[in-house]
């Protein structure tokens, strides 16, 4: 059975560790977001969110990064290796529903898992 929680050693909380990421990490777009991931050293996947005021209010900004948040602590269990992984939502994430929020963050995960494999 998976295990589907999401406690804090799965998240990105440090600014030197979003600094470290940014310089170091490689870089995935679609049309809404940003995807900056590298190898994970503390065994595990880790998420981190970036959404600017751009995106919106408040409580819009809330439901993108409650949506991505939901996202992955259902799928991180899908990845083949450990990532750092800081999502940033681009300004046009703000007009999406959440079915095609998903399927955008679908595609970008989908391709920093196959990311390894070229």
């Amino acid at each position: 059975m998976h295990n589907f929680n999401f406690p804090k050693t799965d998240r990105i909380l440090k600014h030197n560790d979003f600094l470290q990421l940014s310089k170091k990490g490689k870089k995935v777009k679609n049309k809404y977001f940003t995807v900056v991931y590298s190898q994970s050293f503390f065994g595990t996947t880790r998420l981190g969110l970036t959404v600017s005021k751009k995106a919106g209010n408040s409580v819009l900004r809330n439901m993108i990064k409650r949506n991505i948040r939901e996202y992955f602590r259902i799928n991180k269990g899908c990845f083949k290796n450990k990532w750092d992984i800081n999502v940033i939502a681009k300004p046009e994430a703000g007009s999406l529903k959440s079915a095609l929020l998903i399927l955008s963050l679908q595609d970008v995960f989908r391709k920093i898992d196959e990311g390894l494999d070229n």
